[in-house]
């Protein structure tokens, strides 16, 4: 991605001109520069060293999983202590290093988010599974609470995509918002169906007229704000 030398936005490799303050993008191609230069050639090289010592903290943390699970697996197998708790020490550290791991961004976003989703998953399963519950809360509430939440954080990262280069100051708040009342909306949802038997909203009803009534009042502002203003607070917010 490159960058206006004007305001900073991110902007697209293949604009030419910024949609935040309309300054001119360089053209700047590493076959450009002539042979004869008497200046080298700028190389960037944050993405190479960013990399590396990224690499050097995911190698120390895989250093202490792996120790933390051979303690655990020294004690399970010598001492008799409490092998349940044990479990859920080595399923918390198995977690935490997979969630850790796709946090790095190591893989393509979607798959880092889709795996993390994946991990969430199985560890309320696994846990599910030693607790030995009578309650099937695993079917009833994890998996569809964990699956509406990767929905949800999917469609906002989506709608975010494809309006990153409008007006951020009021598109991002509006699909917050509108994050939050689909989260509402399909927790309460769940929560009423296992309860009740059957989708009866109450509270999120609120959360939702709520929010609509922001969203319309941030984009009646915006839109009936004149042009001037309107360019002067992308400017002062650098958004």
């Amino acid at each position: 991605m490159a960058y206006c030398p004007k305001c900073g936005v991110e902007v697209e490799t293949d604009v030419k001109n910024c949609p935040l303050c309309e300054f001119p993008i360089p053209d700047v191609n590493e076959g450009n520069y002539p042979e004869d230069s008497k200046y080298p050639q700028a190389i960037n090289t944050y993405d190479e060293d960013h990399l590396g010592k990224k690499n050097k903290a995911f190698f120390s943390l895989t250093i202490i999983a792996i120790s933390i699970m051979v303690i655990i697996g020294v004690i399970y197998l010598v001492y008799p202590w409490n092998h349940v708790l044990l479990k859920y020490i080595a399923l918390a550290d198995l977690g935490i290093f997979a969630i850790v791991f796709f946090a790095m961004g190591y893989l393509h976003p979607n798959l880092n988010f889709l795996g993390a989703y994946i991990t969430v998953v199985i560890s309320c399963l696994s846990v599910y599974l030693i607790s030995g519950s009578q309650t099937n809360w695993f079917l009833s509430y994890a998996f569809p609470i964990a699956t509406l939440v990767y929905l949800d954080v999917s469609l906002f990262r989506f709608i975010l995509k494809h309006t990153r280069h409008k007006s951020q100051f009021i598109f991002i708040p509006s699909n917050l918002i509108l994050f939050v009342i689909v989260l509402a909306i399909g927790i309460d949802g769940i929560i009423s169906l296992n309860v009740q038997g059957s989708i009866h909203l109450t509270w999120s009803l609120i959360v939702a007229v709520s929010g609509i009534c922001i969203i319309v009042l941030l984009q009646t502002i915006y839109h009936r704000i004149p042009e001037k203003t309107r360019r002067m607070l992308k400017k002062k917010m650098h958004v």
